[in-house]
């Protein structure tokens, strides 16, 4: 069994993929699989096991949409990125981006970016 670990440990990821893919499709029982590539029966069922939990993982639906998806950096760039976007790509009207900015910023919008404040108070 000491030549099985170490063929085993010798594999490339690949390989390791493959070997789990054929478990798991059962292609052919788990012990020619075992002798064929000269590893054991517990080595294939971990990998087929490893295999099985990633692909449970991509296809599973997330339990709570409330989860956080990632962390954006905003930075007084970024928000002049996205002013121009709304404006020039999805056509926003200037009094729709300030409501936008108003209800992501609050009032700090007025700090960052006082001619908006300005724009807004003239008639």
């Amino acid at each position: 069994m000491n030549s099985s670990s170490c063929v085993a440990t010798t594999l490339s990821p690949s390989q390791r993929q493959e070997l789990a893919l054929q478990v798991l499709t059962k292609t052919e029982p788990v012990t020619s699989l075992a002798k064929e590539h000269q590893v054991s029966r517990k080595f294939l069922y971990q990998q087929s096991k490893k295999a099985n939990d990633a692909l449970e993982e991509a296809f599973s639906t997330s339990k709570n949409d409330d989860d956080v998806l990632f962390h954006l950096p905003i930075t007084k760039a970024w928000l002049f990125q996205l002013i121009l976007a709304l404006v020039l790509i999805c056509h926003s009207s200037f009094r729709g981006v300030v409501e936008l900015l108003r209800d992501l910023l609050g009032d700090n919008y007025n700090r960052l970016f006082p001619a908006f404040g300005e724009a807004v108070e003239t008639p």
